[in-house]
């Protein structure tokens, strides 16, 4: 289940209504965390998504719980 929460402000349009979801997958030794802020209003999103199977990061040496947008920690 996803961890929604609202957080504030659209660098698009002003308003209010952004959204922070996170998601979490995990089935055996891969890990999946990913991330969006999404204004509810106009729509613009932003995501990342950080997998411990990705080559190019260091998986253990990144923050992958938390945000890379508003750096709230997300809950599993």
């Amino acid at each position: 289940m996803a961890d929604i929460q609202t957080v504030g402000g659209c660098s698009k349009c002003g308003s209010d209504s952004v959204t922070c979801k996170y998601n979490f997958f995990e089935q055996a030794e891969l890990e999946i965390h990913s991330w969006e802020h999404k204004c509810l209003d106009c729509g613009h999103r932003l995501t990342t998504a950080y997998r411990s199977d990705d080559e190019d990061i260091n998986f253990a040496e990144e923050s992958v719980d938390q945000c890379p947008y508003c750096q709230r920690v997300g809950n599993k």
